[in-house]
């Protein structure tokens, strides 16, 4: 398998578990996806000089994720399926995600020097295009989280769980289900705090850019937005995104319970087979 292809096959599950978990960084990880390297180009068109950088910063970033971050995957997946083979407890569902957590910060963190180099090289007319499709993105935002009627967000939360879980544990029965369909009608919903969030966030950034010709001013602002995972966040959103965690633990530790045993099985296969697979993956050569 190409490295790409395993980063990618990472990130699947990174944000699988950011999602199934409940933490609060799959907020953060939803402002910032598109620095991950195979979205930027959906954003900004690269010249010549721009794209040597990023190839040479994108191997630098491949060859890190697979000897560092692969490995330790491949440990916290052992780890989470060891628990799953008996009931998970609360303090089961908290390990992943702190530990989720301690990932999305060291993607972050790995990423960002690359990111205020590459953005110290853009021009205004690629700012330009990256901020229109913020706009195009925001819009889409609207139309599927703010837009929509009350019953229809609540549908599509609820589908998502559903996927996400069945993900990991093949088809739920109905009592399975219906569990899902009780949490997600007391999910708070988001869209307009999400909404103000994000908008807080591209405004900072776009300041932020303004000022790259001073690259000492720069960086350091850009390197704290990067890394600051509450920016942007009202009062009233982090109460949501506190209770929303709060639901979405206490419906997989419900889910937990009427596992049945073929389910439990398919879950901790298909944990130890990522593992296995990631394991195997740390230890190949960048171009096998």
């Amino acid at each position: 398998m190409a490295c790409g292809g395993i980063i990618k096959k990472s990130l699947v599950l990174f944000l699988t578990l950011i999602l199934l978990s409940g933490c609060a960084v799959q907020f953060v990880y939803n402002q910032l996806d598109w620095l991950i390297p195979w979205y930027l180009s959906d954003y900004m068109e690269l010249d010549g000089d721009q794209e040597e950088v990023f190839d040479q910063r994108l191997q630098q970033y491949l060859a890190w994720h697979r000897s560092e971050q692969l490995p330790q995957y491949a440990v916290f997946l052992r780890s989470v399926a060891d628990r799953a083979e008996q009931r998970l407890s609360r303090s089961d569902i908290q390990y992943v995600q702190t530990e989720t957590e301690k990932f999305a910060e060291a993607l972050i963190s790995r990423l960002s020097p690359d990111m205020v180099e590459l953005f110290a090289l853009s021009t205004d007319e690629q700012l330009q295009d990256l901020f229109q499709q913020f706009d195009r993105d925001n819009q889409e935002f609207r139309e599927k989280y703010i837009e929509v009627s009350e019953k229809e967000q609540r549908k599509q939360r609820q589908k998502e769980v559903l996927r996400y879980a069945q993900r990991w544990t093949g088809q739920l029965d109905q009592t399975q289900v219906n569990l899902i369909k009780t949490w997600s009608k007391k999910f708070e919903l988001m869209g307009e705090e999400l909404e103000a969030a994000r908008l807080v966030w591209q405004k900072e950034f776009r300041r932020i850019l303004q000022q790259r010709h001073n690259r000492e001013v720069y960086q350091a602002e850009f390197e704290k937005l990067l890394t600051d995972p509450g920016f942007g966040r009202s009062e009233q959103l982090q109460a949501k995104l506190d209770k929303n965690a709060a639901l979405l633990v206490d419906l997989y530790l419900e889910l937990d319970r009427t596992l049945t045993e073929k389910q439990r099985r398919k879950m901790i296969h298909k944990l130890r087979s990522y593992a296995d697979d990631f394991a195997t993956l740390s230890g190949q050569t960048k171009n096998s």
